[in-house]
């Protein structure tokens, strides 16, 4: 078999995953069906490390059924609109939970749930190559300032309660951030780009990332705009080796959303 035909086969089993992201939103009805084909593949593959990636498909999806359920009784209760979009982010601990066990069974090559570095370097625009090199404290600053700034034309800063919907964006970014991040970056990252390399494995974790945020009512279109930010981030996971500066970059985003009307 031909190198060419065997890296294709390797790269084709990013799709999987990224269609069981998009899959399970919109016809939640086939969780246990691909529940069981990837079960199924695990058990007719003999590649070990074919098997990590249907593992991580399998690990997903028993997650997303977990996150959704959780989020689905916080939803349903009597509580105030902000407070059940805060507590049911807190689902994402359901979320995590299958791949905190597997992970514990069975350790990737490469492992991102660590603080990382600010002095490790990142390129611009292409994270491994490109015009600019900085630090990636020093991109965190240039980036934030661009993310502030582009925002404020757009922010209400005469709406009433700004001052208490400051508040609830703090609170819902703190978890937000932190829980997605572990998620996405810590695990997800991790495990796919120990199969795929950096490269291709942050190109399928940020596709997916953007395209899940489907079920919590965010257009396709935005989804695609979310790619995009979640490649930024992992690309700043990647170079970082860690999670603190994209959870700083991503409870900036989310602070910014909450201010325009997106998450409330």
């Amino acid at each position: 078999m031909f190198p060419s035909i065997k890296s294709f086969q390797k790269h084709a089993l990013g799709i999987p995953f990224i269609a069981i992201v998009i899959l399970i939103q919109v016809i939640p009805s086939l969780l246990a069906v691909l529940l069981g084909i990837f079960i199924l593949l695990l058990f007719l593959n003999k590649s070990f490390r074919t098997h990590n990636i249907y593992i991580t498909c399998m690990m997903y999806i028993n997650g997303f059924w977990i996150s959704d359920y959780l989020s689905s009784v916080v939803l349903d209760s009597a509580l105030s609109t902000e407070w059940r979009v805060i507590l049911s982010r807190m689902s994402l601990i359901g979320f995590i939970l299958p791949f905190f066990i597997m992970n514990k069974l069975n350790r990737t090559e490469i492992n991102y749930l660590s603080v990382g570095s600010f002095r490790n370097t990142i390129y611009f625009p292409f994270i491994w190559k490109g015009l600019f090199k900085d630090p990636i404290w020093r991109f965190l600053i240039i980036s934030s300032s661009i993310i502030i700034i582009s925002f404020s034309f757009v922010i209400d800063f005469n709406q009433p309660d700004l001052i208490l919907l400051l508040m609830c964006a703090v609170m819902f970014s703190v978890v937000n951030s932190i829980l997605e991040e572990i998620l996405w970056r810590g695990y997800i990252l991790s495990r796919i780009v120990s199969h795929f390399g950096e490269k291709y494995g942050l190109i399928i974790t940020s596709v997916g990332f953007g395209f899940y945020h489907y079920s919590l009512g965010i257009p396709w279109l935005v989804c695609a705009l979310f790619s995009i930010f979640g490649m930024i981030m992992g690309g700043v996971a990647i170079r970082a080796q860690g999670l603190l500066p994209t959870i700083m970059m991503h409870f900036l985003m989310n602070i910014m959303f909450v201010l325009i009307g997106i998450i409330f």
